[in-house]
């Protein structure tokens, strides 16, 4: 048998769909910063339809831009666009 290596992570928090949709909803503002994950995922559609909806129900949803994302110059500008 081989050996195992244990990684050790930064201290993070899980979640599920169900209790980050329940955290959005009960907010009073969300920023959202997309990554290279949404791009690759196609999911801006999908992240501005909940973006609208929470904006239905009062809450403030903005998008930012992280200073170093994104893998070419302008490329998450391009989705935020669209």
């Amino acid at each position: 048998g081989g050996s195992c290596e244990v990684k050790s992570y930064a201290p993070h928090t899980e979640t599920s769909a169900d209790a980050l949709a329940e955290r959005l909803l009960s907010a009073k503002s969300v920023v959202v910063v997309p990554g290279y994950g949404l791009a690759v995922a196609k999911a801006q559609y999908a992240v501005a339809e909940i973006a609208s909806k929470l904006r239905a129900r009062g809450v403030k949803a903005q998008f930012a831009i992280h200073p170093v994302a994104g893998r070419m110059p302008g490329q998450l500008n391009v989705l935020l666009a669209e």
